[in-house]
């Protein structure tokens, strides 16, 4: 069992954006001990933190890694154009190109600080998703987001039975992985185009397994317009609402277009909306009112997205621009002020996923935390506010060391398991061959 001790970190406090000094002892898979100079294990190997900030790792709620590759070609497109785009870029990637687009996501996720992704995949990137994720030591949450409504000419749509067949397999690839880190989701794409049958049984499907459902819900406005008409209702959240489907085991993704009335429904669900607000400004989607969920008490998440959309796995980033989004549009500087944002980056979105051990650090959690160098990052040097300048002033590559169920990912700013320049020239080889296609 392999053991670390965490050497004169600064444990940061989100409640009041202070640090304490202490050193963190990792055992296994699990945070064992956080107290003061403590005496170092015979056994156990020692990681010098001093002037870096212990934070937990981010979790990133909403993602679609296997479009990593496709950061650049969908640029400028509006919603409903960049949709098309997307899946015709799709169509061209073969299993190689799949592979490494999502362990390109992983790895960058993981060298900007987060331990844990929520993935949205396709039919076509099962098998190649689920071994990045093997390969890389990520935790993760995986399902696949099949549609049987033709949402455009392009939109994929399948019968019930072969979708249902398809979660069973998904399911069991993901219980026979090893470590437990990797779970299934029921991941359907949104109403806009899933029917409502299928809507309610993939969430049966995930309730009787106690699996997590993760779906987008009124991201664009023309599509939640065509939803409430064809349900016959004020929203696309009622809508759900009358299909049963909104509990606490239930993720939203944007959550844009919604009424007053709808919020209430999500507040008083349990289900957990997740802000996107990177791929929201870029493809003009609209900007979901994040602080009036935080105000109803709707314990809000943050997601990255796809980098087809939002161009960016830094939850810092990430989580800034929603953080400013959400002051200017109310017009009130405490909204989603820097403590709130990082506890939507990380507790948060543990519990939407139901983690119960992952998103903060305490002794008896799982060992996903990272350190940030502020030491030697002059944006950060100001030791009392570090917390909120990594935030407002800061972004991913302040990250120093990141470990995710006790594993050392990376340390120094560098990947441990892989070489990087390897990795890289390998990736854009792929790119290369992709873009001659088009």
């Amino acid at each position: 069992m392999a053991k670390y001790l965490i050497q004169n970190c600064d444990l940061a406090d989100l409640d009041t954006l202070t640090a304490r000094r202490c050193d963190i002892l990792i055992e296994g898979s699990v945070i064992r001990r956080i107290a003061p100079a403590q005496p170092v294990p015979p056994d156990a190997e020692t990681v010098d933190a001093r002037g870096m900030l212990a934070l937990p790792g981010f979790v990133d709620c909403h993602t679609h890694l296997y479009q990593t590759f496709l950061k650049g070609p969908l640029d400028d497109y509006p919603i409903t154009a960049w949709l098309l785009e997307l899946i015709r870029h799709e169509q061209r990637m073969d299993d190689e190109a799949r592979y490494y687009s999502s362990l390109l996501g992983c790895l960058s996720s993981l060298r900007f600080g987060t331990t844990t992704v929520n993935e949205m995949g396709t039919d076509e990137t099962i098998d190649t998703t689920l071994q990045a994720m093997a390969d890389c030591g990520i935790r993760a949450t995986f399902g696949t987001s099949p549609t049987d409504i033709a949402e455009n000419e392009l939109t994929p749509v399948r019968p019930m039975e072969e979708i249902l067949k398809t979660s069973e397999e998904v399911c069991a690839k993901i219980a026979g992985m090893p470590g437990g880190r990797v779970r299934a989701a029921m991941a359907p794409a949104g109403l806009p185009a899933c029917t409502g049958e299928l809507m309610k049984t993939l969430k049966a499907f995930a309730d009787e397994r106690g699996l997590i459902f993760h779906t987008h819900l009124a991201e664009g406005r023309d599509q939640t317009a065509g939803v409430a008409a064809r349900f016959g209702l004020g929203g696309e959240a009622e809508a759900l609402a009358s299909l049963g489907v909104l509990d606490s085991h239930t993720v939203l993704a944007h959550c844009i277009w919604l009424r007053d009335s709808e919020l209430a429904l999500i507040r008083d669900s349990g289900a957990v909306p997740v802000h996107c607000p990177n791929t929201n400004m870029k493809i003009c989607d609209g900007i979901p009112r994040i602080h009036r969920m935080l105000q109803l008490g709707i314990p809000v998440a943050m997601g990255c997205d796809g980098e087809a959309s939002s161009s960016t796995r830094d939850m810092i980033r990430e989580g800034r621009a929603g953080s400013y989004l959400q002051k200017v549009t109310t017009m009130d500087p405490t909204a989603m002020a820097a403590g709130t944002t990082f506890k939507m980056m990380t507790v948060n979105g543990a519990r939407a996923l139901g983690l119960a051990d992952v998103g903060e650090l305490r002794e008896g959690f799982k060992a996903d935390l990272i350190l940030v160098d502020t030491a030697h990052e002059l944006s950060l040097a100001n030791p009392d506010y570090r917390i909120g300048n990594l935030l407002y002033a800061g972004d991913g590559h302040a990250v120093d060391t990141v470990f995710c169920d006790g594993q050392l990912l990376v340390r120094g700013g560098h990947l441990t398991r892989f070489d990087e320049e390897r990795v890289i020239a390998r990736c854009g080889e792929i790119i290369h061959k992709m873009d001659r296609g088009f």
